[in-house]
């Protein structure tokens, strides 16, 4: 009975250090890795998206445009609410970038009330970053001047000057 008794503590004593291992093990995992995981997943697919959405949004315009654009929204925001690590700064200007292309795929679409509301967000992004000028003049003479140097790396016609959402809208009105 003896043998029994200390058999059974032996157990006990091996279950309680498995069972403070694993819960360590699991702490361990969420609060120290699992965000390291998440920070390098975010730094290796979010450029790659960012830089689909502003071909799609480039070379394509219109809806397709506008999908790539709302898509790596999306994944900036998912960022965001699951504070995962990454560059605040990187974070802001990316997201106030990306309403700025929207505000200018709505404006070109006929759509200013939606083109407002893009506008109002990146001025909200552009100041929780620290920018002192986020005048609806200044941010809208930035992303046309940004834009216009853009299309001169990306488009494959000589002379073009304007993206691909103004040269259709510029069709439309000749």
């Amino acid at each position: 009975m003896k043998a029994l008794k200390s058999l059974l503590f032996c157990f006990a004593c091996i279950l309680v250090v498995l069972l403070t291992g694993a819960i360590t093990c699991s702490v361990r995992a969420k609060y120290r890795s699992l965000p390291t995981v998440k920070a390098a997943a975010a730094y290796s697919y979010v450029p790659f998206l960012g830089e689909y959405s502003f071909l799609q949004y480039n070379q394509a315009g219109g809806e397709q445009g506008r999908t790539a654009l709302l898509e790596y929204l999306t994944e900036l925001q998912k960022i965001q609410t699951q504070k995962v690590r990454y560059p605040k700064q990187t974070l802001g200007f990316d997201s106030a970038l990306t309403y700025l292309r929207l505000y200018r795929l709505e404006l070109a679409t006929g759509n200013s009330s939606k083109a407002q509301d893009y506008l109002g967000a990146a001025q909200k992004e552009l100041s929780s970053i620290g920018w002192k000028d986020v005048s609806p003049d200044h941010l809208i003479k930035t992303i046309q001047t940004r834009e216009i140097e853009e299309s001169r790396l990306y488009n494959s016609k000589k002379n073009t000057t304007v993206p691909v959402a103004e040269q259709n809208s510029l069709k439309s009105v000749q």
